[in-house]
């Protein structure tokens, strides 16, 4: 599964020093064979790592994968350091390696996408039949005249990722920022946080849940992770 190199050593040492040591403060569970690659979720596959630990981790399982397993390593990575919900004790990459992780994520995606495997997949999906659901047969004929992306569109996005990567080099989040980021969650929330947490007091799950109001089962988790704080605010708001 690892290719034996310098960069699996480097991992399976973090994870040696990691299992060793009790950890204070803001920690992040990591799966030391992804769950993607088969890892199971048993007790001694999964290991308490500091943030900068764990990003560290990921880059280096995109350096000792190849394959497909290398192209699930680089879009791990690549949603590592797209997370906007900044928390605190979160670990923020700088522009430099940010644009590393993405590139890195394109070239996984392009060597693993051939166009030969693209024929193949698409032919399987066509012999299946599976129509998505709620869609209608004129919407799916429309989607089949939308025109598909062209090497120049991808470059372009590329290019615009690596601008705004350019851009955020040597920037960090202010107090200011990231509070306004936190007002701006709770807006967005408040009037269905009432209906999440009534559900919840009920005893219904969160998946249920999200499917009864038609969200996300993450944005009702969070609404839930929060509920001092939105009980509070609907407290003021009457």
């Amino acid at each position: 599964m690892f290719i034996n190199n310098k960069y699996t050593k480097w991992y399976f040492g973090i994870v040696a020093q990691a299992k060793q040591r009790t950890h204070c403060g803001y920690v992040e569970k990591h799966h030391v064979v992804p769950s993607c690659l088969g890892g199971s979720n048993k007790k001694d596959n999964i290991v308490t790592l500091s943030a900068r630990e764990h990003y560290i981790c990921h880059l280096l399982l995109t350096k000792m994968t190849s394959g497909q397993s290398r192209y699930k390593m680089a879009f791990a990575l690549s949603m590592l350091v797209k997370v906007k919900n900044i928390g605190e004790g979160r670990h923020v990459v700088n522009g430099r390696l940010y644009e590393y992780a993405r590139k890195i994520y394109k070239e996984a995606l392009d060597d693993y996408w051939t166009a030969d495997r693209r024929a193949d997949r698409s032919k399987k999906f066509k012999e299946l039949k599976i129509q998505p659901k709620g869609w209608t047969e004129e919407k799916i004929e429309r989607v089949k005249k939308t025109k598909v992306w062209t090497e120049k569109a991808i470059q372009n996005r590329l290019d615009n990722c690596l601008k705004a990567a350019k851009d955020r080099k040597g920037s960090s989040w202010s107090d200011e920022k990231r509070s306004q980021q936190r007002e701006t969650y709770f807006a967005k929330n408040l009037d269905l946080a009432p209906i999440v947490l009534k559900m919840s007091d009920e005893g219904k799950s969160k998946l249920a849940i999200a499917t009864a109001v038609n969200t996300s089962w993450e944005r009702v988790r969070d609404i839930i992770k929060n509920r001092d704080e939105f009980e509070e605010r609907l407290a003021k708001k009457t």
